[in-house]
């Protein structure tokens, strides 16, 4: 290999890291309080997600799930919480349901069943959430830099809170 071609190599590469080391904003929404119990015996295994690429919405307004025991110190966040189980590691993963350009309660996100993509119906935006931690693939979120919001899901004793 000349050195020409070493150096233009060298140089594509640096630009390569450069570019990949741009900033996704991933705190576009209000703040809005979560909190989801899933510790409760038998809890986890009936609204969890206990495998790779499944997922499960949290909407306490409209009772999503229907069967969920919501009560006074259940919060779903600023549009509601997407619950995924990450297809590399199988652990859990919590986003607001609200897409982050759109920045609306009303306009969420959903899973499409072929990618398992978060989409939003509203502006086009597809989010990964299965495995890279709700970053933009495409759409206006892409060309905005603008991630979907993460909450913290913490191990309990026979399952896992959703809380931020």
């Amino acid at each position: 290999m000349s050195k020409l071609s070493y150096i233009y190599i060298m140089c594509v590469a640096v630009a390569m890291m450069v570019a990949s080391c741009t900033k996704i904003s991933d705190n576009q929404l209000p703040q809005a309080p979560v909190n989801i119990n899933l510790s409760k015996a038998g809890y986890w295994q009936t609204y969890g997600v206990v495998a790779p690429g499944s997922y499960r919405m949290f909407v306490k307004n409209e009772r999503i799930p229907s069967n969920y025991p919501y009560n006074a110190n259940t919060y779903t966040g600023y549009g509601g919480v997407l619950l995924v189980c990450d297809i590399y590691t199988a652990n859990p993963m919590a986003y607001d349901l609200s897409c982050p350009v759109e920045r609306r309660p009303d306009v969420r996100v959903s899973i499409d069943g072929n990618s398992y993509d978060a989409v939003c119906g509203s502006c086009g935006s597809h989010y990964d959430v299965m495995g890279g931690w709700g970053t933009p693939l495409s759409g206006k979120a892409f060309t905005q830099k603008v991630g979907m919001n993460r909450y913290n899901v913490v191990k309990t004793g026979s399952g896992y809170n959703i809380v931020n």
